[in-house]
């Protein structure tokens, strides 16, 4: 089997957990907002923030307003209060899983060209990535308004392919891993497009039904496949 000359990385997931930042950012909003005059047990408003998160997207800015007009507490002072405290707490939780770095650091010195293909808007996978101190390492950065698209379309994956093969001349699809949480999201796209793939399994959320060339159960495990 060819070696892998590149990686294509996810990063929510699959570099940092992602969902417990959302939360822990979200629990420390909800405390804030209730010190601020919400009239909700903690239970009750996280319970129905999160929800209002799963319904209008996980990275909408306009969560918050929203959860407030739902309940007929809208008040600006509240709204202030929980997108100080989301933020504050967010930063505290933007962190890379362990061994990320030094995996990262190894598969550089071994000339490992590494890209993040993320769903992700690009400000924000910046902020993620800047936060936790790993932009450096990757040549590339495909997010959400490069295609307009998801990656489960396919789209963003073949401008990232596109983009690798033509400042790498000569790169072969079967030299190229796809690294991510999803089977759906991640890795059907990239086996469409003749990628190689490898499911992070210590990322991953409910299951699905579908295969990759390798599952890692640390991030470390790509060590052993490259």
């Amino acid at each position: 089997m060819q070696k892998i000359r590149a990686i294509l990385f996810d990063l929510d997931n699959t570099l940092s957990d992602f969902m417990l930042m959302k939360e822990e950012a979200c629990r420390a909003a909800v405390r804030a907002m209730i010190a601020a005059g919400l009239k909700m047990t903690e239970m009750e408003a996280y319970s129905q923030l999160m929800k209002t998160y799963f319904s209008i997207g996980l990275e909408s800015d306009q969560a918050f307003t929203e959860f407030l007009k739902c309940t007929g507490q809208f008040d600006h002072k509240i709204l202030a209060a929980a997108i100080n405290n989301y933020l504050k707490a967010k930063n505290n939780f933007v962190k890379p899983y362990p061994n990320v770095k030094f995996v990262l650091q190894k598969l550089r010195k071994k000339g490992v060209i590494l890209n993040i293909v993320t769903d992700a808007p690009k400000t924000k996978a910046f902020q993620r990535l800047l936060i936790m101190g790993i932009e450096p390492y990757f040549q590339t950065v495909i997010a959400f308004e490069d295609t307009g698209s998801k990656k489960q379309t396919g789209l963003p994956l073949k401008l990232a392919l596109e983009t690798l093969m033509s400042r790498v001349p000569g790169i072969m699809k079967s030299e190229i891993l796809m690294v991510g949480d999803s089977i759906e999201r991640d890795l059907i796209p990239a086996k469409k497009l003749g990628l190689r793939t490898a499911l992070s399994k210590y990322g991953q959320g409910a299951k699905e039904i579908g295969t990759a060339d390798y599952e890692l159960t640390d991030i470390k495990d790509l060590l052993t496949i490259i």
